[in-house]
């Protein structure tokens, strides 16, 4: 690759990597929950069923493990319980409380914060646009780790 398109790319990448550092917060002093935690409270609260480990994992783009330690996390503060399965004791999907509904309830203003900046920036059908691109990306950037990995890493 030449070097004036490496040095294009590579200004594109930084662009990115801004645009991530100033959408993702951190977790609000005096949280009950770190930033990645917040984010499977949300994905937990808005699943229609009970959601799996695994599911999450791919969800999230990250381990199992890591997954594993968020869950322990969020179970101790009681934000979210497990539902063993009745058959298999070692499975196990994962609930919101009414406790972690309380938490998000009085975050969620704060970690949509960056969203709600985006709206009022972009018109609706760029906003939209901007959205589908997004997921676009997500897709393609899972389907590539999936594929050379096994699993998120």
């Amino acid at each position: 690759m030449e070097e004036k398109n490496w040095m294009l790319l590579m200004e594109d990448l930084s662009e990115i990597r801004l645009l991530s550092s100033l959408i993702l917060k951190k977790a609000r002093k005096g949280a009950a929950a770190t930033a990645q935690e917040v984010d499977m409270l949300f994905r937990v609260a808005l699943a229609k069923d009970p959601i799996v480990p695994g599911e999450l994992s791919h969800d999230m783009g990250i381990s199992k493990t890591t997954v594993s330690r968020l869950i322990d996390g969020l179970t101790e503060n009681g934000l979210i319980e497990k539902l063993y399965d009745r058959q298999d004791k070692r499975s196990y999907s994962l609930r919101i409380t009414s406790e972690g509904k309380d938490e998000l309830d009085s975050m969620y203003h704060y970690y949509l914060e960056p969203v709600y900046g985006m709206r009022e920036a972009l018109d609706e059908a760029e906003f939209q646009q901007f959205i589908g691109l997004v997921r676009k990306v997500n897709l393609y950037m899972a389907k590539k780790q999936s594929k050379n990995k096994g699993e998120f890493i």
